[in-house]
């Protein structure tokens, strides 16, 4: 019985050494701006707090805490899955992946996330997520996709039971929803067979 708590308690102190961010990282070095490069070798060498935070930014800066929490929760359930598809185990696996990743650590706002006044302050809300989302409850279950609720709204029809069925870009048929959350401007969803 000892050995199986023993062997339990170390499962979790590895999960949360993968997730875990820093908490005495202070905000000084992170967001710092980074020269646009290919294939996001930007990002090389930026802490997985930083990246984090970067992609809350980019992705739903202005949105509640809960919307903040959302994201961080996503790149989180998407290294648990541990799929080459979303960037294999890795917190900077998944936040980088290209292609078929996070559309917004393509733009300006995760690579110079940092500004003044009321962006300073979302800036600010981002890199906070980032560092305490895993000891806030999961505003959005186990999706691995979210998007714009306009976005969402727009690739979803219903099937003939009424449930909502997804169309992915670059793929020509609709997968159903098996998990859907709406958070703010954010719609949050996983499809069968994830």
């Amino acid at each position: 019985m000892k050995k199986i708590a023993l062997n339990a308690f170390l499962v979790l102190v590895l999960l949360f050494s993968l997730f875990k961010t820093d908490a005495t990282v202070s905000a000084a070095g992170e967001g710092a701006c980074v020269a646009d490069k290919t294939g996001l070798t930007e990002f090389d060498g930026l802490s997985n707090l930083d990246l984090l935070a970067r992609l809350i930014y980019s992705e739903a800066r202005g949105e509640t805490t809960q919307g903040l929490y959302g994201v961080a929760r996503v790149v989180h359930n998407r290294v648990l899955k541990n799929l080459t598809e979303f960037g294999g185990s890795s917190v900077k696996g998944v936040i980088l992946k290209t292609p078929g990743g996070f559309v917004g650590m393509t733009t300006v706002d995760a690579r110079c996330p940092y500004t003044d006044g009321a962006q300073g302050a979302e800036w600010r809300a981002a890199l906070q997520a980032a560092n305490i989302y895993g000891t806030e409850p999961n505003p959005v279950g186990k999706t691995l996709w979210f998007n714009t609720n306009s976005v969402y709204s727009s690739r979803v029809i219903k099937d003939s039971q009424g449930k909502d069925t997804y169309k992915f870009p670059n793929i020509s048929y609709y997968q159903t929803v098996v998990e859907k959350y709406i958070v703010g401007g954010h719609t949050f969803f996983r499809v069968s067979g994830y």
